[in-house]
C-alpha cells in the first residue's frame, strides 16, 4: 500500500511539472505571436511593442535613458519590417522552441532553453531570446560561426 502511494504521488508530481513546462512554451509562443502580429501587421508603435512584449535589462550607469533605448528599438523595429515582412506568410507562420527545431538554423552560443524561432514558408526567419517572460532579443549578429543576440 505504501509503495502504491509513493508511486502515485511520483506521478502526480511528473504529470503537474510536465503541465507547467507545455504551459510555460505555449505562453512564450503566444506572446512571439502577438509580437510578431503587432509589429508585422498591425503597425504598433515602439512604446507599445516595448511595454507588452520587450525586457529591458537593468543597466546601471548606462547613459541611455528606457526612453532612449526605445528609440533605438523602434530604428530595429522599422528596420526589422522592411527586412522580414515579405518573408512572412500572415496566414501561415509558426512559433517553434529551438531545441524542436530539426531543420539548418544559426548556432548560439548561449543555453537555447529560451530561445524560439519563427518559422514561415518553411525556413527560419527570425530567432527571439527570452527572458523575464518577455523577449530579450529578436536580433543577432554572427561573430565566427554563432550568432549572438544584441539587447536594447
Amino acid at each position: 500500500m505504501r509503495k502504491n502511494k509513493y508511486t502515485l504521488i511520483i506521478l502526480l508530481f511528473l504529470l503537474l511539472k510536465t503541465t507547467a513546462v507545455l504551459s510555460q512554451s505555449k505562453t512564450s509562443e503566444t506572446l512571439i505571436n502577438n509580437f510578431v502580429k503587432s509589429v508585422f501587421f498591425e503597425k504598433n508603435k515602439a512604446d507599445f511593442i516595448a511595454e507588452n512584449y520587450i525586457y529591458f535589462e537593468p543597466v546601471i550607469n548606462s547613459k541611455y535613458t528606457i526612453s532612449d533605448r526605445i528609440k533605438i528599438l523602434d530604428k530595429h523595429l522599422k528596420k526589422l519590417n522592411m527586412k522580414k515582412k515579405s518573408l512572412i506568410d500572415s496566414s501561415n507562420y509558426f512559433i517553434v522552441e529551438y531545441k524542436d527545431y530539426k531543420g539548418t538554423k544559426i548556432l548560439f552560443d548561449k543555453s537555447t532553453d529560451n530561445i524560439y524561432i519563427l518559422i514561415s514558408k518553411n525556413n527560419p526567419i527570425m530567432y527571439f531570446y527570452l527572458s523575464n517572460d518577455k523577449i530579450f532579443s529578436f536580433d543577432y549578429i554572427i561573430k565566427g560561426n554563432e550568432g549572438l543576440f544584441i539587447t536594447y
